[in-house]
């Protein structure tokens, strides 16, 4: 196949994946943290009472110097800097499942099939991370890039993989610990001495860069403390707000997921090895050994031991390659049986392949309770079976694909938020309070519009459920965010008295109309907020 037409089909893939499934989202999980973070190192005046803003996690990421520089130099709002940054590494990411499609020893037309593949995304329960994140963060863009950096790695391209790997380690540095320990046990087994030299130059300018980002850029108002145990009234904060990293609560179907996709991952990879190039043998069992590995050492260091680093490099997190690899896998090993005539098994490779993008977010071991992605896992799966039938449908067949699971699943990957009635409470907000003027939405408990509305207003908020989770990366702020939360009868009803709030240093209470304080007039409101001053105006 030739180049051109190659690149534009993974750009089409990679422009189905950001705009039709599984898309993408804004101000609906992780932005709704840096986004303060970024307004208020591009406007110091911005969030000066914000403990969000006023304690950023991105010492080590060049995340932040990035965005702030692009916005600087584009004149772009950090939604346009960020966006255009997730298409293009969207873009990387499937370009690097292409190369490991061709590594593994499909033909162009089913390493495009393999590249489809990973487009269309994978929740990976437990560890609460996705293949393809929705939303423009620094683990997100670093996954795309791991992901071409093994890519040119399993075509023995060191000095490229290098240098992907380490623009992915200047993102976000813990996401790329299996690329760099697997590329190690490669060279160290290997003996190949350009391997060596490539290792190295890119080891040492990953570190390099991170010291310098790190020296660079100041602490905030709190420091990610990283030796230690956890404090037991830290511990239950995070147990509280991030069960998710600790194994020991974790449901059985998400413990069962991962030794049955390295399973799956082994029978792929021992069926059709000898089509692998070398590099691909290896990097393809190291990385399901180690994202496998690392539950049982999570479990040990953080459950057990409580070492207070745990919650914010998450290791178990590396469950993702597991994941990846055993769909591209099994991909493989459906296309292999397929030239060999072997049908029958080659469907229930396919089967196997798709069950992961069909799922959602229903761990496998429950997936019998969901019978529409069931049926869309079976429609993906002859669909690719047709397209290794018959190469020259397989680009098209993929393609479709982006289109014919969410519709037969059923599938919304990512809750609707916004809303036209909190964009006008925003934007009043912006333009009718002082910038250090404060707000809380003192009913709406666990829900995620206060950070769309901190976000979009620009104004501080007192407290809200999504930023606890910051309690993982920085032990005083987990503190002063229960202390908060507890102050406010966790945002829900019954409300505490105007004067109450007005106490805790909270200028602006955002309710649902049907819980507006008796006797008190609005400032603003519409039809599903009411904003009310705790304190009489100046």
């Amino acid at each position: 196949m030739n180049r051109l037409p190659a690149a534009a089909l993974l750009a089409a893939y990679a422009l189905l994946g950001w705009t039709v499934f599984p898309g993408r989202t804004w101000l609906q999980a992780d932005t709704q943290i840096y986004v303060p973070i970024l307004e208020r190192q591009h406007d110091p005046s911005l969030f000066a009472r914000d403990e969000v803003a006023l304690r950023p996690h991105v010492k080590f990421t060049l995340y932040d110097e990035i965005a702030v520089s692009l916005r600087r130099a584009t004149g772009a709002d950090f939604h346009t800097v960020l966006a255009s940054q997730q298409l293009a590494f969207r873009a990387a990411g499937v370009a690097g499942a292409f190369l490991i499609g061709l590594a593994l020893g499909l033909p162009p037309a089913g390493a495009l099939a393999a590249a489809g593949l990973f487009g269309l995304g994978a929740v990976i329960n437990g560890p609460a991370v996705l293949t393809l994140e929705y939303e423009p963060v620094p683990r997100g863009f670093a996954v795309l890039l791991v992901m071409l950096a093994l890519g040119l790695a399993m075509h023995r391209r060191w000095m490229w993989a290098g240098a992907a790997a380490v623009l992915a380690t200047l993102y976000h540095p813990t996401t790329t610990a299996p690329f760099w320990l697997c590329l190690l046990l490669h060279w160290r087994y290997g003996h190949d001495r350009r391997e060596g030299i490539a290792l190295e130059v890119s080891l040492a300018a990953a570190a390099a860069g991170l010291a310098v980002i790190a020296f660079l850029q100041p602490f905030g108002a709190d420091r990610q403390v990283m030796l230690g145990r956890i404090p037991p009234e830290l511990e239950q904060i995070q147990r509280y707000r991030a069960p998710y990293n600790w194994i020991s609560q974790w449901p059985h179907g998400w413990l069962w997921q991962y030794p049955l996709l390295a399973a799956l991952a082994a029978a792929a990879w021992g069926r059709v090895r000898e089509h692998f190039t070398a590099e691909a043998r290896f990097f393809a069992v190291a990385l399901v050994a180690y994202g496998l590995a690392m539950i049982p050492l999570q479990y040990l260091l953080l459950d057990r031991l409580k070492w207070i680093l745990m919650p914010q490099f998450q290791p178990a997190r590396a469950a993702l390659w597991v994941a990846v690899m055993a769909e591209l896998l099994a991909l493989a090993a459906g296309w292999h049986a397929m030239k060999k005539k072997r049908r029958a098994e080659a469907a229930a490779w396919m089967l196997a392949a798709f069950l992961l993008p069909a799922a959602g977010a229903a761990p496998l071991v429950e997936l019998w309770k969901f019978p529409e992605r069931l049926a869309a896992a079976a429609l993906a799966a002859g669909l690719a079976w047709l397209g290794a039938w018959r190469p020259a449908a397989a680009p098209a067949l993929a393609a479709a694909l982006f289109l014919l699971i969410p519709w037969v699943g059923r599938l919304e990957l990512h809750p609707k938020l916004h809303s036209p009635e909190l964009d006008e409470t925003a934007a009043w907000a912006r333009s009718a309070t002082g910038k250090d003027e404060v707000f809380l939405f003192a009913d709406s408990g666990r829900r995620l519009e206060p950070g769309i509305f901190r976000a979009r207003a620009l104004r501080a908020l007192y407290v809200d459920w999504k930023s606890g989770g910051q309690a993982n990366l920085l032990r005083d702020y987990g503190y002063e965010w229960q202390r908060r939360w507890q102050a406010v009868r966790e945002a829900r009803p019954p409300l505490l008295a105007l004067e109450e709030y007005a106490k805790l240093g909270i200028d602006w209470i955002v309710v649902s109309p049907g819980n507006a304080p008796a006797g008190a007039a609005p400032a603003f409101a519409n039809r599903r907020w009411a904003v009310f001053r705790t304190r009489p105006a100046r």
